[in-house]
């Protein structure tokens, strides 16, 4: 029941006490009126599913609405309901703050209640909403209400004990539950979820949305920040392979619809644009196709003529091995390996190195050498002299922050595409090296994370497996790297 004190104040929030009881019952309605906003068929969906099955989980593409409906549903609990707990949490501070209350506060439109720098919204000690990362797990703790909201944000990412603490909370029957995801990694609490039946789940795939519709038939997108064609051919062309008619399976795609082109997905398109958890978890970097058109022997190859670059991996542990690798154009020109060097050994012969494989007319001080300057890299990079050494740290963010979640992953994956390519020549390496280097290459793991980001497995699981560290394919891959926007350091300041 609404009482009078809780009318007042939904009245100072800026809605119609006439419309209160209708906005409880209908969350749409309150988005269109309220917040002045329209949901797209599935985001109507999300919100009617959560007041018919109280628990709902929804796994969706990116870019579809996903976040924007639960910050909608997280302003109409706060606004509509008083006693009245709203919580919210996700994996990481940038979700919580930047992502999901951002969107919050954009969609109150000045109506008060919002803390000035916080993921916070007040008026009473009953009734609140937050925002925190998982790592507050305390929150969840003691909190009971007859009116509780939870909602996992990016859900994959949540640690299992956290959902346990959720569930202590759903003591009520107006008690509610939103979890959303990129479905990516089938490991998690979110997937075991899924198979339970104790949530009401909901797909959202990408090719769905009413903005691909409309851009299909040639009409402008009526959601403009939302996804785009544009970005699934991006997304088909690098994720999917074409497939005959005859030869299609049960998740293949046809797309354009009616087009004829058919598609099998790969694990990043299965959860980055249809939504549902991929097929394989866990995959090679490389292909034995990539790898085999690498060692290719190019005939009639005309000579590298672009300039000198230089990948070192400085060895970390007793038993891992400094490795460089020097290239020209897309021809890997020698490859050498050490054990048991420090970092001045290091920094010497790199330097030697550049004198050694300078092309005529090209100055061996100007030679790029990358080094990952992660831990003891960091050592023969202050050794550089007045030569070009460049750090490249391979924990920090990636380019394409979208798509990788550190440099490390973005490296590898660029190498063995740009193999896939034709684009990388290993041909003029000896044979003993290509082994060496294929053994390495195709012994990384990767999977998706809780972002629907490829991540490449630590070292040293890949060490743990392999029974030795992958320092020969980490130092080609930086020799292929383009380190323009990496930390670039030559005497007298950055390069």
């Amino acid at each position: 029941m609404v009482t009078d004190g809780a009318i007042e104040e939904m009245s100072e929030l800026g809605l119609r006490t006439s419309r209160i009881a209708a906005y409880r019952a209908d969350p749409v309605l309150y988005a269109r009126e309220a917040l002045g906003v329209t949901w797209w068929d599935r985001q109507c969906q999300v919100a009617d599913a959560l007041l018919r099955h109280r628990r709902v989980l929804v796994k969706a593409s990116h870019a579809v609405g996903k976040t924007h409906v639960a910050a909608g549903l997280i302003n109409w609990h706060f606004d509509c309901f008083d006693p009245g707990i709203a919580i919210a949490t996700a994996p990481t501070q940038r979700q919580v703050i930047d992502v999901l209350w951002k969107e919050v506060r954009s969609q109150r439109k000045g109506r008060p209640g919002l803390l000035p720098r916080s993921p916070r919204m007040e008026t009473s000690p009953e009734r609140f909403a937050v925002g925190f990362t998982t790592s507050g797990e305390a929150a969840f703790q003691g909190r009971h209400s007859q009116r509780v909201l939870i909602v996992f944000d990016e859900c994959v990412g949540i640690h299992p004990s956290l959902w346990e603490e959720a569930e202590g909370m759903m003591t009520g029957d107006e008690c509610l539950w939103l979890a959303i995801c990129n479905p990516t990694e089938t490991s998690s609490s979110a997937y075991d979820e899924d198979i339970s039946g104790r949530f009401h789940v909901i797909s959202i795939s990408a090719l769905d949305h009413p903005n691909i519709r409309a851009e299909l038939a040639g009409e402008p997108p009526p959601f403009p920040s939302a996804v785009r064609l544009s970005w699934i051919d991006e997304q088909i062309r690098r994720n999917c392979s074409p497939v005959d008619a005859v030869d299609l399976g049960s998740g293949d795609i046809e797309f354009p619809p009616g087009s004829g082109r058919f598609w099998r997905p790969g694990p990043v398109f299965e959860s980055r644009v249809l939504g549902r958890w991929p097929s394989q978890a866990m995959s090679s970097v490389w292909s034995d196709a990539a790898w085999e058109r690498s060692v290719a022997p190019r005939l009639a190859a005309i000579p590298p003529s672009g300039p000198t670059v230089i990948g070192c991996d400085v060895a970390r542990y007793g038993d891992d091995y400094t490795s460089i690798v020097v290239r020209r154009d897309d021809r890997a020109l020698h490859h050498e390996t050490h054990n048991g060097w420090n970092t001045a050994q290091v920094a010497g012969r790199l330097k030697h190195l550049c004198r050694e494989m300078a092309a005529t007319g090209e100055r061996p001080e100007a030679i790029t050498v990358v080094v990952d300057d992660d831990g003891v890299g960091g050592g023969v990079v202050d050794q550089r002299g007045d030569h070009a050494f460049v750090g490249c740290g391979a924990g920090t963010r990636a380019r394409q922050d979208s798509d990788y979640p550190n440099r490390r992953s973005e490296l590898w994956f660029a190498v063995a595409d740009r193999a896939a390519r034709g684009d990388l020549d290993l041909s003029h390496l000896s044979e003993d090296v290509r082994k060496l280097l294929r053994r390495q290459a195709m012994a990384p793991r990767w999977r998706l994370d809780s972002e629907g980001r490829r991540v490449v497995e630590p070292k040293h699981e890949t060490k743990r497996r392999l029974g030795r560290s992958p320092d020969d394919m980490d130092a080609l891959n930086l020799a292929f790297s383009e380190p323009g926007a990496d930390r670039v350091q030559k005497v007298g300041g950055w390069w």
